[in-house]
């Protein structure tokens, strides 16, 4: 019998609500397994659609529902992971009706019933987490308080308010840091083609002390893949952009130099930001 741990990885993608966390995940998730990795990718958000690419026509029962419906007693492990065609496994925490309740308690609560079924000790090589979330607080936070992440990713484009939101993400890892051993892994770039993006991005990693482990390019078919429900490298393998969510995942297997970050502070972040203007190129 293998010594090995049961999950070698385990990997937490945070970033600005709507700057694609879950595109980049499915479509990684979807990579490793066509390299003969296990995969469970758990989606850390109410709206439950990490998933998405990987329906085969029902959104699936979320942790929370399956809970409700059974009256508080632990779902088993059959009715939470699901499967998809390429071979995926994946569940969705899920979350309340708006304005009744907190998501937050309801990953809490997720881990707590991983826990219970020791769901990640059953041979996984990679658990992704896709984790809504501008900064990193609350149930949010729960995969790194609780050591379940030991790499965070931030996926940042070069608009402001995405290099804003990954600045605070940066200063809840460093406070977790002092506890628990997570580290930034790098930035994966998920372009939005503004002026000086590449630029901008590169030097903002540096002032971090971290790296961009991925660029990802604009392009329609992303949206076109996610109207047919199939991950970009499932429905246009071909296509540059399959081809950079390759690297990405390549680059995560191999290990980049996770560190303790150093966040800027806010005037810091104005100031290398403004510093790059229209005609610095690089996007």
């Amino acid at each position: 019998m293998s010594t090995e741990p049961a999950v070698r990885r385990q990997i937490a993608f945070y970033g600005k609500g709507g700057i694609g966390k879950s595109t980049v995940v499915s479509n990684v998730a979807s990579v490793l397994t066509g390299m003969d990795r296990r995969v469970l990718q758990i989606g850390c958000d109410p709206k439950a659609d990490s998933s998405r690419p990987f329906w085969d026509g029902a959104r699936p029962r979320t942790v929370l529902q399956l809970l409700q419906e059974a009256r508080g007693k632990n779902p088993e492990a059959g009715d939470l992971v699901r499967h998809s065609a390429s071979g995926v496994a994946y569940l969705e925490v899920g979350g309340p009706e708006p304005g009744v309740g907190c998501a937050g308690r309801g990953i809490l609560k997720m881990f707590e019933i991983l826990e219970d079924l020791s769901l990640l000790d059953r041979g996984y090589d990679v658990v992704l987490y896709d984790v809504l979330g501008d900064v990193v607080c609350g149930g949010f936070a729960a995969p790194l308080r609780a050591g379940y992440a030991d790499e965070v990713y931030v996926v940042v484009s070069g608009e402001f308010m995405a290099l804003y939101a990954a600045n605070n993400i940066c200063r809840g890892i460093a406070g977790y840091a002092e506890h628990r051993d997570v580290r930034l892994g790098g930035l994966v770039l998920n372009r939005r083609d503004v002026a000086g993006e590449a630029a901008i991005v590169e030097a903002f990693a540096r002032r971090l002390g971290s790296q961009v482990v991925g660029s990802l390019p604009r392009s329609p078919i992303v949206a076109q893949a996610e109207r047919r429900r199939r991950t970009v490298v499932e429905e246009f393998p071909g296509s540059e952009q399959a081809q950079a969510y390759r690297e990405l995942a390549a680059n995560l297997l191999a290990g980049p130099r996770p560190a303790v970050p150093t966040p800027l502070s806010e005037a810091e972040l104005e100031e290398l930001y403004f510093s790059f203007s229209a005609d610095d190129g690089g996007a």
